[in-house]
């Protein structure tokens, strides 16, 4: 997706060094000191809420009384059955199964260490480790040509997988895992499961060096090298999944709703920043995706870029200036009058309320209610959690996104975690972090 920013600045001017600022919180709030630490991951199971310590002890937490007990150490990943039963693995490669009497068993072993556990919906369990996709007794290696699975940094090798930023099991038993290059871009990484085959580009393009005279001359072409990925329906274009389906490599959220529609929240696509003459800064930036399947293995994408903006700030910023050179001035002089405090939002990960059946989101702004209607968003504000900040803007502004992932145990019931204030449990009239 395209990046459209006004008076860009490194953001070194943005950010100042990493130091603790509280934000203001719209709820009342409390601190559980439990193993006084921070939270890689956790599930919740009814009452209790399992999570794994930065130190990866795997631990057992009531929420509702804050009694806690350490299960086991040198824990790197849990997930989820669907009849409550956890799975979890370690860095030595053992994978366990927590069952509903409490008794763990050894169930498997891999040989390297173990950096995602994830389950599918036949509660089949797929591991993500240094070394492998491991499924069903079988190491899947990605070809050693490719540096698809890598970083600029930090390149695969053909031994070694990297931890990734993003990863998701999707519906269609397909893993996706993503790579934040920041300046240089990034990767978006597929294995299918039930072909168990990687996928090593999810956009399809020509790559022919041939001056194509329009798009539609561009798009003819497409669609004969690629005629089973490609359908030309009487309303629409639809492709097979997962390409052409705008899944980022700066991915922060997934979440399917009721009607298996599956949205994606990260960062890019309309990306601004703006300073004005009287020093204060506009800072947006997030994209809303909506991926819908149309027939068959069929599906469709659409995304909302710049629905972060306020509704106030809408004529000034709904359109990047350097877009209509006849209008400079006037957007700018606009931009100038109706910007008068500091607006600063970021969007977070999402998550489906099955129990009220709506779409919820974080961002800079707090939790929010989603309305979506053909990809066109708006939002509601829920709560603002009162969270310590590590960074922040030279205009004392937090910009730091503290909650990773979020929740819901019933219809006004959140567990989030956050990056410096433990696991947060939300009860719709205060806030308690365990930590």
């Amino acid at each position: 997706m395209k990046i459209y920013i006004a008076y860009f600045f490194l953001f070194s001017f943005f950010f100042t060094n990493a130091q603790n600022n509280l934000l203001k919180d719209s709820i009342v709030s409390k601190q559980i000191n439990l193993l006084n630490t921070e939270y890689i991951d956790f599930i919740a199971v009814k009452h209790l809420l399992y999570a794994i310590t930065q130190n990866n002890d795997f631990v057992e937490i009531d929420y509702t009384n804050d009694k806690f007990r350490i299960i086991q150490n040198e824990i790197t990943s849990i997930a989820k059955k669907s009849n409550n039963e956890i799975i979890f693995g370690n860095k030595n490669g053992e994978v366990f199964l927590y069952k509903k009497n409490k008794k763990i068993k050894l169930i498997d072993k891999v040989d390297a260490e173990i950096i995602s556990i994830l389950v599918n919906s036949n509660d089949e369990y797929v591991v993500y480790s240094n070394k492998s996709i491991y499924f069903k007794k079988n190491h899947f290696i990605p070809q050693l040509k490719t540096n698809f699975y890598g970083k600029v940094r930090s390149k695969y090798t053909g031994i070694n997988l990297i931890q990734p930023d993003f990863i998701f099991l999707d519906k269609l038993n397909f893993l996706w895992f993503t790579f934040d290059e920041g300046e240089f871009g990034g990767n978006v990484c597929f294995f299918d499961l039930n072909k168990k085959e990687f996928i090593y580009e999810n956009w399809l393009m020509m790559n022919d060096n041939i001056k194509y005279k329009d798009r539609n001359e561009y798009f003819k072409k497409l669609k004969e090298t690629y005629p089973d990925k490609i359908k030309i329906t009487e309303k629409d274009t639809i492709y097979k999944y997962p390409y052409q389906m705008n899944i980022s490599s700066v991915t922060k959220g997934a979440a399917y709703d009721k009607e298996n529609n599956l949205y994606i929240s990260s960062s890019g696509g309309y990306s601004l920043y703006y300073q004005d003459r009287k020093g204060f800064n506009y800072f947006v930036n997030g994209t809303l995706v909506k991926i819908s399947k149309k027939e068959n293995e069929y599906y469709k994408s659409c995304f909302d870029e710049k629905f972060l903006i306020s509704e106030k700030y809408k004529k000034a910023f709904g359109e990047p200036i350097a877009r209509d050179l006849s209008r400079i001035d006037e957007l700018r002089e606009l931009r100038e009058n109706v910007l008068t405090e500091n607006e600063i939002n970021v969007l977070g990960p999402i998550a489906f309320n099955k129990f009220d059946d709506n779409l919820y989101m974080y961002s800079s702004k707090g939790f929010q209610i989603l309305k979506n209607s053909n990809c066109s968003c708006i939002k509601e504000l829920i709560f603002k959690p009162n969270l310590k900040c590590e960074f922040h803007s030279n205009i004392d502004e937090c910009i730091d996104l503290n909650v990773i992932k979020f929740e819901f145990i019933s219809e006004k019931e959140i567990l989030f975690l956050t990056r410096n204030n433990g696991i947060g449990y939300y009860n719709d009239s205060q806030i308690k972090y365990l930590r």
